[in-house]
């Protein structure tokens, strides 16, 4: 028999004696967790008259739903994913003052970088760096579709390649189920 094998009564014997201090083998981790946020001011945004406190940290949920939801862009989807940082209803006030595209942009900008820090970013910056990206994209496509047409098949015109799955109504939605 091997060196490192104990006789089944020790075991028992070891496994029956209270440990003297009992706290050592309890963990709480809603305590750590609370402790960890306590001090953490959370990013506020005022937004058509209405405070919207975001959370202390970026809740796994709203990570899983934009996963999931990343291919369908029906405003049910998006006001789901959005649900975790505004609440259910936000998505809807927003539309229905009139929010556009590069507005939206910016406060999702704004929120997401001040949940992970808040005050790390201004509303001015956010808006300049979503201007940034937005124009980083709209060269990237443009270089992408002068270095691509006339490269496909035959020259009449840009390659059939499918863009998004929102290109086409025809495309199918997987269940939920």
């Amino acid at each position: 028999m091997s060196d490192y094998t104990t006789d089944p009564t020790e075991l028992d014997d070891l496994l029956d004696d209270e440990p003297e201090d009992a706290a050592a083998v309890f963990a709480d981790a809603d305590a750590f967790f609370a402790a960890e946020v306590a001090e953490v001011r959370p990013a506020t945004i005022r937004l058509y008259g209405v405070d919207y406190a975001l959370p202390a940290r970026v809740p796994l949920t709203f990570n899983m739903l934009l996963a999931r939801h990343a291919e369908d862009e029906s405003l049910d989807a998006f006001a789901r994913v959005l649900a975790p940082l505004f609440g259910a209803d936000a998505l809807q006030c927003w539309l229905d003052h009139g929010i556009d595209d590069r507005q939206l942009g910016i406060v999702l900008a704004w929120s997401v970088a001040n949940i992970k820090a808040p005050g790390v970013i201004s509303l001015k910056q956010a808006a300049e760096a979503y201007d940034k990206q937005q124009t980083e994209r709209a060269e990237g496509k443009a270089s992408t579709a002068s270095a691509t047409s006339g490269a496909g098949s035959s020259g009449t015109g840009p390659s059939s390649k499918r863009i998004s799955g929102g290109s086409t109504g025809s495309r199918r939605r997987k269940s939920r189920r």
